[in-house]
């Protein structure tokens, strides 16, 4: 078994079983219910057996884990660029290529193993898989991402992130002489014929508000600054191809030069910017990988 002690903060009510499965989604709430009918979890130090406890701010919880069930990903030593780092978050450049958190405990060579390795403390919230994660970013793009340490500092993040105070911007190489709009306001939604893909959808999308700024122009290809107002899946990928001007090397959103020099969709989380759990209003920038700064030259 493995024992784990967690605070409530946040002002909701909710029922216990609800509670735990938001936060551990790896978890089902099928195991969960079996834990508490167990009396595996107690409440503020009281053993508790029915999953329609309420959890309110500030209670305790202590939860036993069964390890043959539950499971963090191994450790593996994988190269990990820290931008910053204190007692409430991580800020990494993550390299393209990298999956942020697996999908199974047996998955590899994803930004959450190497944390593990490097022991780093991270937020019990998303255990197992997900600890600490509060945004992501899609497996071949690179840049800046911020990972919660401690219990408040996800709670304050994922806040921030739900109410849109995180300011992001993005690189992106798109092909073509971008004359398409500078403000992209048009919903996505999961496409009919392939639910791996997104695309534009007047009825039944969600919004997707993108911002575009030209940071240099060649013939053929064009460098832009991109601000997301929103984080929807792979929303700077259909929002810029809906223009008529897909990013280089992004084969699944029409791009036709991709495996001509570039075989990744050339996209780059360039700064992050947000208020700290500790209040102050901070910003990070992510250096450019290697193989989008020699596509970037064909532009200058």
């Amino acid at each position: 078994m493995k024992k784990e002690r967690i605070q409530v903060y946040e002002p909701a009510f909710c029922r216990i079983d609800i509670w735990l499965h938001r936060h551990f989604p790896e978890v089902s709430r099928s195991l969960i219910i079996k834990l508490i009918r167990e009396g595996k979890i107690k409440w503020n130090g009281e053993t508790i057996t029915k999953a329609s406890k309420v959890v309110r701010p500030g209670d305790i919880l202590e939860i036993c884990w069964p390890v043959e069930d539950i499971s963090h990903p191994p450790p593996q030593n994988l190269p990990l660029d820290v931008i910053y780092e204190d007692k409430d978050i991580l800020v990494v450049n993550k390299r393209a290529g990298v999956t942020v958190h697996p999908v199974s405990p047996w998955e590899g060579g994803t930004l959450v193993n190497a944390l593990f390795y490097y022991q780093i403390s991270l937020s019990q919230y998303g255990f197992p898989l997900r600890p600490g994660i509060v945004h992501r970013l899609d497996k071949n793009t690179s840049g800046v991402m911020v990972v919660a340490k401690s219990d408040p500092a996800y709670l304050h993040m994922i806040g921030e992130f739900r109410v849109r105070r995180v300011e992001k911007e993005y690189l992106a190489v798109v092909e073509g002489r971008w004359k398409g709009e500078r403000t992209i306001e048009l919903p996505l939604g999961r496409s009919a014929r392939n639910p791996c893909r997104m695309e534009v959808r007047k009825r039944g999308g969600r919004e997707a508000y993108t911002e575009i700024e030209v940071v240099e122009e060649g013939e053929e290809l064009s460098l832009l600054l991109v601000k997301p107002k929103t984080g929807r899946t792979h929303q700077i990928r259909v929002h810029l191809a809906s223009q008529g001007y897909p990013i280089v090397g992004d084969t699944v959103y029409g791009s036709k030069r991709g495996g001509e020099f570039f075989s990744r969709p050339a996209l780059h989380a360039f700064t992050l910017s947000f208020y700290h759990p500790s209040g102050e209003w901070v910003s990070f920038a992510a250096s450019l990988p290697q193989d989008l700064r020699n596509l970037i030259s064909m532009i200058l």
